[in-house]
Protein backbone atom coordinates (compact mmCIF):
# COMPACT_ATOMS: atom_id res chain seq x y z
CA UNK A 1 0.00 0.00 0.00
CA UNK A 2 1.17 3.52 -0.70
CA UNK A 3 2.71 5.27 2.50
CA UNK A 4 1.29 8.66 1.32
CA UNK A 5 -1.63 9.79 -0.71
CA UNK A 6 -2.82 13.29 -1.40
CA UNK A 7 -6.56 13.53 -2.47
CA UNK A 8 -7.23 17.11 -3.47
CA UNK A 9 -9.36 19.46 -5.86
CA UNK A 10 -12.59 17.83 -3.81
CA UNK A 11 -15.16 19.40 -1.89
CA UNK A 12 -14.14 18.28 1.74
CA UNK A 13 -16.39 17.55 4.06
CA UNK A 14 -14.25 17.69 7.45
CA UNK A 15 -15.71 16.53 11.53
CA UNK A 16 -15.82 20.40 11.91
CA UNK A 17 -16.00 22.49 8.77
CA UNK A 18 -16.30 22.43 4.81
CA UNK A 19 -13.67 23.26 2.40
CA UNK A 20 -15.50 24.45 -0.98
CA UNK A 21 -11.73 23.54 -2.53
CA UNK A 22 -9.00 21.61 -0.32
CA UNK A 23 -7.43 18.20 0.33
CA UNK A 24 -7.15 15.12 2.16
CA UNK A 25 -3.22 13.70 3.33
CA UNK A 26 -3.26 10.14 3.76
CA UNK A 27 -0.04 8.68 5.67
CA UNK A 28 -0.03 4.82 7.05
CA UNK A 29 -3.64 5.04 6.77
CA UNK A 30 -4.61 7.92 8.54
CA UNK A 31 -5.34 11.25 7.87
CA UNK A 32 -2.25 13.28 8.05
CA UNK A 33 -3.52 16.91 7.07
CA UNK A 34 -6.90 18.54 5.77
CA UNK A 35 -6.51 21.64 4.09
CA UNK A 36 -7.20 24.20 1.14
CA UNK A 37 -3.27 24.50 -0.82
CA UNK A 38 -1.72 21.44 -1.36
CA UNK A 39 0.87 23.46 -3.74
CA UNK A 40 3.45 22.52 -1.67
CA UNK A 41 2.57 18.92 -0.29
CA UNK A 42 4.43 15.92 -2.35
CA UNK A 43 3.07 12.36 -1.36
CA UNK A 44 4.04 9.08 -3.44
CA UNK A 45 0.70 8.98 -4.61
CA UNK A 46 -1.75 11.66 -6.13
CA UNK A 47 -5.51 11.67 -6.76
CA UNK A 48 -7.30 14.84 -8.54
CA UNK A 49 -11.12 14.10 -8.17
CA UNK A 50 -11.73 17.45 -10.26
CA UNK A 51 -14.63 19.08 -7.58
CA UNK A 52 -16.17 15.52 -6.68
CA UNK A 53 -16.85 15.70 -2.27
CA UNK A 54 -14.54 14.03 -0.34
CA UNK A 55 -16.51 12.57 2.53
CA UNK A 56 -16.37 9.97 5.55
CA UNK A 57 -17.08 6.68 4.49
CA UNK A 58 -20.62 5.37 5.23
CA UNK A 59 -21.21 3.10 8.53
CA UNK A 60 -24.39 1.27 8.04
CA UNK A 61 -25.07 -0.55 11.62
CA UNK A 62 -28.35 -2.48 10.32
CA UNK A 63 -27.96 -4.81 7.31
CA UNK A 64 -28.74 -8.27 6.67
CA UNK A 65 -26.98 -8.52 3.39
CA UNK A 66 -26.01 -7.68 0.46
CA UNK A 67 -26.30 -8.84 -3.18
CA UNK A 68 -26.42 -12.84 -2.74
CA UNK A 69 -24.55 -12.43 0.87
CA UNK A 70 -26.68 -13.08 3.93
CA UNK A 71 -25.24 -12.10 7.38
CA UNK A 72 -27.68 -15.10 8.63
CA UNK A 73 -26.29 -17.63 6.06
CA UNK A 74 -23.29 -17.48 4.73
CA UNK A 75 -19.86 -18.93 5.57
CA UNK A 76 -16.96 -16.33 6.19
CA UNK A 77 -15.37 -16.44 2.47
CA UNK A 78 -18.60 -15.71 1.01
CA UNK A 79 -19.27 -12.53 3.72
CA UNK A 80 -15.67 -11.33 3.04
CA UNK A 81 -17.36 -11.04 -0.70
CA UNK A 82 -19.75 -9.44 0.54
CA UNK A 83 -17.51 -7.16 2.31
CA UNK A 84 -16.49 -5.45 -0.69
CA UNK A 85 -20.09 -5.01 -2.67
CA UNK A 86 -20.44 -2.36 0.40
CA UNK A 87 -17.73 -0.81 -0.39
CA UNK A 88 -19.29 -0.64 -4.03
CA UNK A 89 -21.95 1.94 -2.12
CA UNK A 90 -19.24 3.99 -0.34
CA UNK A 91 -19.49 2.01 3.01
CA UNK A 92 -16.19 1.63 5.37
CA UNK A 93 -18.10 -0.29 8.32
CA UNK A 94 -21.46 -2.44 8.72
CA UNK A 95 -22.64 -4.65 11.46
CA UNK A 96 -23.60 -7.56 10.43
CA UNK A 97 -27.41 -8.34 11.63
CA UNK A 98 -28.54 -11.73 12.13
CA UNK A 99 -32.44 -12.80 12.49
CA UNK A 100 -34.30 -14.96 14.89
CA UNK A 101 -33.25 -18.27 14.55
CA UNK A 102 -32.39 -21.38 16.66
CA UNK A 103 -29.75 -20.16 19.42
CA UNK A 104 -27.24 -23.02 18.13
CA UNK A 105 -27.47 -20.85 14.55
CA UNK A 106 -27.10 -17.64 16.10
CA UNK A 107 -23.91 -18.72 18.32
CA UNK A 108 -22.38 -20.67 14.94
CA UNK A 109 -23.09 -17.59 12.29
CA UNK A 110 -21.67 -15.06 14.54
CA UNK A 111 -18.66 -17.11 14.97
CA UNK A 112 -18.40 -17.10 11.45
CA UNK A 113 -18.54 -13.30 11.71
CA UNK A 114 -16.09 -13.60 13.56
CA UNK A 115 -14.16 -15.45 11.30
CA UNK A 116 -14.48 -13.23 8.39
CA UNK A 117 -13.12 -10.21 10.55
CA UNK A 118 -9.68 -11.71 10.13
CA UNK A 119 -9.64 -10.69 6.02
CA UNK A 120 -6.51 -8.66 5.53
CA UNK A 121 -8.44 -6.86 2.43
CA UNK A 122 -11.82 -6.30 3.69
CA UNK A 123 -11.92 -7.68 7.25
CA UNK A 124 -11.72 -4.06 8.81
CA UNK A 125 -15.30 -2.97 7.62
CA UNK A 126 -16.95 -5.70 9.36
CA UNK A 127 -17.53 -3.98 12.90
CA UNK A 128 -19.32 -6.86 14.33
CA UNK A 129 -22.52 -8.91 14.90
CA UNK A 130 -25.92 -6.98 15.60
CA UNK A 131 -28.19 -9.82 17.55
CA UNK A 132 -31.80 -9.02 16.00
CA UNK A 133 -34.07 -11.50 17.86
CA UNK A 134 -35.16 -13.67 19.24
CA UNK A 135 -35.97 -11.37 22.29
CA UNK A 136 -38.96 -9.36 20.56
CA UNK A 137 -42.84 -9.55 21.03
CA UNK A 138 -44.68 -11.67 18.53
CA UNK A 139 -47.16 -8.81 17.17
CA UNK A 140 -44.29 -6.56 16.22
CA UNK A 141 -41.83 -9.27 14.80
CA UNK A 142 -42.01 -8.21 11.34
CA UNK A 143 -40.29 -10.64 9.22
CA UNK A 144 -38.94 -12.56 11.74
CA UNK A 145 -40.42 -16.40 12.67
CA UNK A 146 -42.74 -16.89 15.04
CA UNK A 147 -41.47 -20.23 16.39
CA UNK A 148 -38.29 -18.62 17.39
CA UNK A 149 -39.20 -16.04 19.44
CA UNK A 150 -38.67 -16.08 23.27
CA UNK A 151 -37.65 -14.42 25.96
CA UNK A 152 -34.05 -13.94 27.44
CA UNK A 153 -33.46 -16.43 29.96
CA UNK A 154 -30.50 -16.02 31.83
CA UNK A 155 -28.68 -18.99 30.87
CA UNK A 156 -28.98 -18.00 27.15
CA UNK A 157 -28.06 -14.45 27.33
CA UNK A 158 -24.71 -15.60 29.46
CA UNK A 159 -24.53 -18.36 27.22
CA UNK A 160 -24.28 -15.94 23.64
CA UNK A 161 -21.99 -13.65 25.90
CA UNK A 162 -19.50 -15.98 26.85
CA UNK A 163 -19.32 -17.79 23.73
CA UNK A 164 -19.70 -14.84 20.91
CA UNK A 165 -19.90 -11.27 23.02
CA UNK A 166 -16.36 -10.15 21.70
CA UNK A 167 -18.00 -10.37 18.45
CA UNK A 168 -21.16 -8.65 19.57
CA UNK A 169 -21.63 -5.08 19.07
CA UNK A 170 -25.44 -3.75 19.47
CA UNK A 171 -28.22 -6.39 20.32
CA UNK A 172 -32.18 -5.06 20.18
CA UNK A 173 -34.38 -6.00 22.33
CA UNK A 174 -38.11 -5.34 23.38
CA UNK A 175 -38.35 -3.37 26.83
CA UNK A 176 -41.85 -5.52 28.27
CA UNK A 177 -40.42 -8.53 27.75
CA UNK A 178 -39.16 -10.71 31.11
CA UNK A 179 -35.27 -9.64 32.48
CA UNK A 180 -35.29 -6.75 30.12
CA UNK A 181 -34.01 -4.50 32.25
CA UNK A 182 -31.37 -6.96 33.72
CA UNK A 183 -30.31 -7.81 30.15
CA UNK A 184 -29.41 -3.89 29.52
CA UNK A 185 -27.53 -4.46 32.72
CA UNK A 186 -25.49 -6.94 31.35
CA UNK A 187 -25.14 -5.28 27.41
CA UNK A 188 -23.99 -2.01 29.16
CA UNK A 189 -21.73 -3.49 32.01
CA UNK A 190 -19.77 -5.57 28.54
CA UNK A 191 -19.98 -2.20 26.32
CA UNK A 192 -22.67 -3.67 24.08
CA UNK A 193 -25.18 -1.31 22.69
CA UNK A 194 -28.85 -2.78 23.82
CA UNK A 195 -31.27 -1.36 21.57
CA UNK A 196 -35.12 -1.01 21.35
CA UNK A 197 -36.97 -2.53 18.66
CA UNK A 198 -40.29 -4.82 17.85
CA UNK A 199 -41.79 -4.04 20.76
CA UNK A 200 -45.29 -1.82 22.30
CA UNK A 201 -43.39 -1.11 24.97
CA UNK A 202 -44.90 1.28 27.78
CA UNK A 203 -43.23 4.23 28.44
CA UNK A 204 -42.75 3.22 31.85
CA UNK A 205 -41.33 -0.08 30.63
CA UNK A 206 -38.95 1.73 27.88
CA UNK A 207 -37.55 4.39 30.45
CA UNK A 208 -36.46 1.42 33.06
CA UNK A 209 -34.23 0.11 30.35
CA UNK A 210 -32.73 3.29 28.95
CA UNK A 211 -32.18 4.13 32.96
CA UNK A 212 -30.14 0.34 32.74
CA UNK A 213 -27.77 1.76 30.19
CA UNK A 214 -30.07 1.44 26.83
CA UNK A 215 -29.18 4.40 23.92
CA UNK A 216 -30.58 3.36 20.73
CA UNK A 217 -33.33 2.37 18.89
CA UNK A 218 -33.49 0.14 16.18
CA UNK A 219 -35.71 0.73 12.83
CA UNK A 220 -38.28 3.07 14.76
CA UNK A 221 -41.71 3.43 13.29
CA UNK A 222 -41.23 -0.29 11.98
CA UNK A 223 -41.77 -3.14 14.19
CA UNK A 224 -43.00 -0.23 16.98
CA UNK A 225 -45.99 1.11 18.41
CA UNK A 226 -45.40 4.52 19.68
CA UNK A 227 -49.16 5.71 21.78
CA UNK A 228 -51.27 3.17 22.83
CA UNK A 229 -55.08 4.12 24.26
CA UNK A 230 -55.60 4.65 27.69
CA UNK A 231 -57.25 1.49 29.17
CA UNK A 232 -59.31 3.41 32.19
CA UNK A 233 -59.93 6.50 29.22
CA UNK A 234 -61.51 6.52 25.80
CA UNK A 235 -59.87 8.53 23.75
CA UNK A 236 -56.92 9.35 25.99
CA UNK A 237 -53.70 8.57 24.63
CA UNK A 238 -50.76 7.50 26.79
CA UNK A 239 -47.32 8.18 26.64
CA UNK A 240 -45.30 5.06 25.00
CA UNK A 241 -42.12 4.05 23.41
CA UNK A 242 -42.13 7.24 21.34
CA UNK A 243 -42.02 9.74 24.12
CA UNK A 244 -39.54 8.00 26.06
CA UNK A 245 -36.80 7.68 23.45
CA UNK A 246 -37.19 11.15 21.98
CA UNK A 247 -37.06 13.06 25.38
CA UNK A 248 -34.37 11.33 26.48
CA UNK A 249 -31.38 13.13 24.42
CA UNK A 250 -29.06 10.38 25.20
CA UNK A 251 -30.85 7.95 23.30
CA UNK A 252 -30.26 7.94 19.59
CA UNK A 253 -32.49 6.59 16.41
CA UNK A 254 -32.21 5.14 13.50
CA UNK A 255 -34.51 5.58 10.50
CA UNK A 256 -34.60 2.96 7.59
CA UNK A 257 -33.80 5.13 4.47
CA UNK A 258 -36.42 3.94 2.36
CA UNK A 259 -39.88 6.16 2.23
CA UNK A 260 -42.19 2.73 2.04
CA UNK A 261 -40.25 2.23 5.54
CA UNK A 262 -40.90 5.43 6.88
CA UNK A 263 -43.18 8.28 5.48
CA UNK A 264 -41.32 11.26 4.62
CA UNK A 265 -42.09 13.48 7.24
CA UNK A 266 -40.72 10.92 10.01
CA UNK A 267 -37.26 12.28 8.51
CA UNK A 268 -38.29 15.94 8.93
CA UNK A 269 -39.44 15.29 12.56
CA UNK A 270 -36.41 13.11 14.11
CA UNK A 271 -34.21 15.96 12.78
CA UNK A 272 -35.82 18.30 14.52
CA UNK A 273 -36.54 16.78 18.12
CA UNK A 274 -33.24 14.91 18.16
CA UNK A 275 -30.21 16.30 19.10
CA UNK A 276 -27.62 16.80 16.22
CA UNK A 277 -25.13 13.19 17.25
CA UNK A 278 -27.98 11.29 17.84
CA UNK A 279 -29.46 10.82 14.70
CA UNK A 280 -28.70 7.78 12.35
CA UNK A 281 -29.62 6.48 8.72
CA UNK A 282 -29.46 2.85 8.29
CA UNK A 283 -30.80 0.25 5.60
CA UNK A 284 -31.85 -2.64 7.15
CA UNK A 285 -31.26 -4.14 3.72
CA UNK A 286 -31.75 -8.19 2.63
CA UNK A 287 -30.22 -10.43 0.36
CA UNK A 288 -30.98 -9.18 -3.26
CA UNK A 289 -29.77 -5.04 -1.95
CA UNK A 290 -27.86 -3.68 -5.12
CA UNK A 291 -29.05 -5.98 -7.60
CA UNK A 292 -31.29 -4.40 -10.44
CA UNK A 293 -35.46 -3.95 -10.19
CA UNK A 294 -36.76 -6.47 -11.53
CA UNK A 295 -33.98 -8.98 -10.04
CA UNK A 296 -36.37 -12.39 -8.97
CA UNK A 297 -34.55 -14.69 -5.64
CA UNK A 298 -35.90 -17.55 -4.15
CA UNK A 299 -35.39 -18.22 -0.12
CA UNK A 300 -34.72 -21.49 0.89
CA UNK A 301 -37.81 -21.95 2.16
CA UNK A 302 -39.90 -21.35 -1.28
CA UNK A 303 -40.52 -18.05 -1.21
CA UNK A 304 -39.78 -15.90 -4.04
CA UNK A 305 -39.69 -12.48 -3.97
CA UNK A 306 -38.23 -9.39 -6.25
CA UNK A 307 -36.54 -6.49 -6.23
CA UNK A 308 -38.35 -3.00 -7.12
CA UNK A 309 -37.77 0.82 -6.53
CA UNK A 310 -35.06 -0.18 -3.37
CA UNK A 311 -37.56 -2.83 -1.22
CA UNK A 312 -38.16 -6.51 -1.77
CA UNK A 313 -41.81 -7.55 -2.53
CA UNK A 314 -43.40 -11.26 -2.14
CA UNK A 315 -44.16 -13.12 -5.19
CA UNK A 316 -47.21 -15.19 -4.95
CA UNK A 317 -50.14 -16.89 -7.02
CA UNK A 318 -52.88 -15.22 -4.34
CA UNK A 319 -53.23 -10.86 -5.35
CA UNK A 320 -53.62 -10.73 -1.66
CA UNK A 321 -49.95 -11.56 -0.97
CA UNK A 322 -48.51 -10.67 -4.26
CA UNK A 323 -46.52 -7.52 -4.50
CA UNK A 324 -46.64 -7.31 -0.41
CA UNK A 325 -43.25 -5.90 0.74
CA UNK A 326 -40.91 -8.12 2.82
CA UNK A 327 -38.08 -5.91 3.42
CA UNK A 328 -35.40 -3.26 2.23
CA UNK A 329 -33.08 -3.43 -0.42
CA UNK A 330 -31.94 0.05 -0.12
CA UNK A 331 -27.93 0.81 -0.77
CA UNK A 332 -26.33 3.51 1.86
CA UNK A 333 -26.02 6.26 -0.82
CA UNK A 334 -28.97 5.92 -1.71
CA UNK A 335 -30.33 6.22 1.47
CA UNK A 336 -28.33 9.49 2.39
CA UNK A 337 -29.37 10.61 -1.09
CA UNK A 338 -33.17 10.75 -0.34
CA UNK A 339 -32.29 11.76 3.75
CA UNK A 340 -31.12 15.23 2.00
CA UNK A 341 -34.54 15.31 0.06
CA UNK A 342 -36.61 14.67 2.60
CA UNK A 343 -35.30 17.18 5.24
CA UNK A 344 -33.32 19.58 2.47
CA UNK A 345 -30.33 19.19 4.73
CA UNK A 346 -27.05 20.28 3.85
CA UNK A 347 -24.76 17.50 2.58
CA UNK A 348 -22.50 17.66 5.64
CA UNK A 349 -25.47 17.45 7.85
CA UNK A 350 -26.83 14.70 6.08
CA UNK A 351 -23.91 12.56 5.89
CA UNK A 352 -23.46 12.93 9.53
CA UNK A 353 -26.62 10.36 9.87
CA UNK A 354 -24.60 7.98 7.88
CA UNK A 355 -20.83 8.69 9.43
CA UNK A 356 -20.02 10.21 12.76
CA UNK A 357 -23.63 9.31 14.14
CA UNK A 358 -23.12 5.91 14.29
CA UNK A 359 -19.87 5.84 15.17
CA UNK A 360 -20.95 7.99 17.89
CA UNK A 361 -23.11 5.23 18.73
CA UNK A 362 -21.25 2.21 18.24
CA UNK A 363 -18.42 3.97 20.28
CA UNK A 364 -15.73 4.21 17.59
CA UNK A 365 -15.92 7.80 17.02
CA UNK A 366 -12.49 8.64 17.95
CA UNK A 367 -11.01 6.36 15.48
CA UNK A 368 -13.70 6.94 12.38
CA UNK A 369 -16.36 8.14 11.01
CA UNK A 370 -15.79 11.55 9.94
CA UNK A 371 -12.47 13.50 8.33
CA UNK A 372 -10.11 14.87 10.95
CA UNK A 373 -6.73 14.54 11.68
CA UNK A 374 -5.44 10.82 12.98
CA UNK A 375 -8.78 8.88 12.73
CA UNK A 376 -8.45 6.16 10.11
CA UNK A 377 -8.24 7.17 6.69
CA UNK A 378 -11.97 5.75 5.72
CA UNK A 379 -13.25 8.03 3.19
CA UNK A 380 -15.95 8.16 -0.17
CA UNK A 381 -15.47 10.20 -3.16
CA UNK A 382 -19.12 10.82 -4.10
CA UNK A 383 -21.13 13.43 -6.46
CA UNK A 384 -23.67 15.54 -5.53
CA UNK A 385 -26.15 12.49 -6.25
CA UNK A 386 -24.17 10.35 -3.92
CA UNK A 387 -22.82 8.30 -6.79
CA UNK A 388 -19.71 6.66 -5.40
CA UNK A 389 -16.38 7.07 -7.14
CA UNK A 390 -13.76 5.79 -4.72
CA UNK A 391 -13.78 4.30 -1.37
CA UNK A 392 -10.81 4.00 1.03
CA UNK A 393 -10.49 1.88 3.94
CA UNK A 394 -7.83 2.95 5.86
CA UNK A 395 -6.37 4.71 3.59
CA UNK A 396 -6.30 1.67 0.90
CA UNK A 397 -8.35 2.24 -2.08
CA UNK A 398 -11.06 -0.76 -2.23
CA UNK A 399 -13.29 0.41 -4.83
CA UNK A 400 -12.72 2.69 -7.88
CA UNK A 401 -15.84 3.12 -10.48
CA UNK A 402 -14.59 1.36 -13.80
Amino acid sequence: MTEEILICNGRVIAETHYLPKGYVLIKNGKIASIGEDWSEIFAEEVIDVQGLIISPGFIDMHTHGIKDVDFMESDPENIVRGLFEYAHFGVTRVVGSTLSNPFEQIISQAKRIRAARENRDYGDILLGVHIEGPWLIPSQRGGHALPYLRVPEKDDVNRLLNEVGDVIRTVTFAPELPNAVWLAEQLSYRGIVGTIGHTEASFEETEKIILAGVRHVTHLYDGSHGFKESPNEALVMMPGLETAVVMYDDVSIELIGCPVHVPKPFFRYIDKVKPRNKKVIVTDSLVGTGMPDGTTLTYRDGRKVYVSEGVLRMIDDDPNIHGNLTGSAVTMNVALRRLKEYTNLSFSEAIRWGSINPATTLGIDNETGSISIGKYADLVIIDEEFDVKMTFLKGKLVYKIH
